[in-house]
């Protein structure tokens, strides 16, 4: 299993929240404690298999799914070979 590590770009740097893998291979979620989360969170991915295309996902209020107590969950609409690892 592969990370995935969310960003968020501030002051030309980037900082890297690390996805609970194990959660989102159980259940197909990502599961996001609330005090990680803030504005502007994103994924990186490939549209297309193919491509060498890269967008952001934008990790938003709007597409919180559900939540409990400590932690936000958010829809995970990707197969994880779209999803850019952790590499740079």
């Amino acid at each position: 299993m592969r990370t995935i590590y969310l960003r968020k770009e501030y002051d030309n740097n980037i900082r890297k929240i690390l996805i609970d893998m194990a959660y989102l291979v159980t259940h197909k979620k990502i599961r996001l404690p609330k005090t990680y989360y803030e504005d502007s969170l994103y994924l990186l991915f490939h549209p297309d298999k193919n491509s060498n295309q890269v967008e952001k996902y934008f990790l938003t209020k709007d597409k919180i799914i559900s939540e409990d107590a400590n932690h936000f969950f958010f829809k995970f609409p990707f197969k994880p070979e779209q999803v850019e690892s952790a590499s740079d």
